[in-house]
C-alpha cells in the first residue's frame, strides 16, 4: 500500500534520515518507536509530503507521491550523459569487465558522488519526466487517502467542533454541507462528544481534542491513518481514552502507522514494530519477538530503559 524507498532527509548539514526503506501493507498496524531525534516523525511526515525527501521516493497504492529519485532507477541512470561518458571510458580502460560489471561499477560511482546533479541533456530529463508523468498521484488526493493526527491536535480554535469536522469535506467538494454534517455528527456520537458539536476547542480537554482530531481525519474517509505521537501532549489520565479509540480503529481493519512511546499499545495492537535510531531502521519484527527477543544491541539498551 505504502512503499518507502531509500528516503534521505537533510536539514542543511543535519542528516535526519539516512536511507530508510519499508513497505506498509493494507490492514497493517505498524508502530514506530525509538529515542527522540531518531527520525520517526520525519519519516512519517515524508509519507504525505509534509516534508519533501532529499532523496528517495514514496509510493502510495502503486503511484509515486514524491519527485522521482533517478538514483533508484537503473534504466534512468543508464540514459544519463554521465553514465554514457563513464561507460565509454571504463570499456576502453577495462576490457576484461563484462557490460554488467561495468554498469554496476559506474552506477555505484554516480550514486556515491551525486553525479546526476550535473546537466544531463534531453534524453535523461525526458526519461525522468515520463516515469513521473505515468505514475504520479496528486498531493492533495494522496493526503485525502492518508489521514494524519498530530501531537498538538491542530484544531482550528476559531471554528466550532462541527465546523472543524466539516470544513475539509465541504471545501474539497467531497460532500455537501448537509452530508458532511450528518457524517460529523455520527463520528462525534461514536466518541461520545455529540453534545460538544457547537462548542469551540478551547472548551474541551486534551483527550477530547485529540479524539476530535482523530475523527476529523476519519471524516475524509482515508485508506490509512498516520499518527505522530498522538498521546505525548496529554495528561496521563487522558491517554487511555485516545488509545481506546485507536484500538477500535485497528480492530475495524484500518491501516495505521503510529509513532508513539506507548509500548503497551505497540504490544497489544501492532502487527509489526519498527525501531529507529540515528536516522535508520535498526530492527523490525512482530511485537512478541520485538519485545522478548530483540537482536540489535541499541534496541536492547532502549528497551531496558523504558520497560
Amino acid at each position: 500500500m505504502i512503499e518507502i524507498k531509500g528516503i534521505y532527509k537533510n536539514f542543511g548539514k543535519l542528516q535526519v534520515l539516512k536511507g530508510v526503506s519499508c513497505n506498509i501493507e493494507k490492514g497493517e498496524k505498524v508502530v514506530i518507536v525509538g529515542p527522540s531525534g531518531s527520525g520517526k516523525s520525519t519519516m512519517l511526515r515524508c509519507m504525505n509530503l509534509l516534508e519533501i525527501p532529499t532523496y528517495g521516493e514514496v509510493w502510495l497504492e502503486g503511484k509515486i507521491l514524491t519527485p522521482v529519485d533517478p538514483y533508484l532507477h537503473k534504466d534512468i541512470i543508464t540514459k544519463s550523459k554521465t553514465f554514457k561518458q563513464l561507460a565509454e571510458k571504463e570499456r576502453s580502460e577495462n576490457s576484461g569487465l563484462t557490460d554488467e560489471e561495468i554498469s554496476s561499477k559506474i552506477i555505484a560511482e554516480i550514486k556515491k558522488n551525486d553525479l546526476l546533479k550535473k546537466y544531463e541533456g534531453r534524453e535523461f530529463a525526458k526519461a525522468v519526466k515520463e516515469l513521473y508523468k505515468s505514475n504520479y498521484i496528486k498531493t492533495n488526493l494522496a493526503r485525502r487517502k492518508m489521514g494524519m493526527v498530530f501531537q498538538h491536535f491542530n484544531l482550528f480554535n476559531n471554528l466550532t467542533i462541527l465546523d472543524n469536522l466539516t470544513l475539509a469535506p465541504v471545501k474539497l467538494k467531497i460532500k455537501t454541507k448537509e452530508q458532511a454534517e450528518e457524517k460529523a455528527m455520527q463520528l462525534l456520537k461514536r466518541i461520545g462528544l455529540e453534545d460538544k458539536a457547537k462548542e469551540y476547542p478551547s472548551k474541551l480537554s486534551g483527550g477530547q481534542k485529540q479524539r476530535v482530531a482523530i475523527v476529523r481525519a476519519l471524516a475524509m474517509e482515508p485508506d490509512v491513518m498516520l499518527f505522530d505521537e498522538p498521546t505525548s501532549a496529554l495528561d496521563p489520565e487522558m491517554v487511555g481514552e485516545v488509545l481506546s479509540l485507536m484500538k477500535e480503529l485497528a480492530e475495524e481493519g484500518m491501516t495505521m502507522v503510529v509513532v508513539t512511546h506507548e509500548m503497551g499499545f505497540a504490544r497489544e495492537v501492532a502487527s509489526r514494530v519498527l525501531f529507529m535510531d540515528g536516522g535508520i531502521i535498526k530492527e523490525e519484527n512482530n511485537p512478541k519477538e520485538f519485545f522478548t527477543a530483540p537482536k540489535d544491541e541499541r534496541l536492547k539498551e532502549f528497551l531496558s530503559k523504558i520497560l
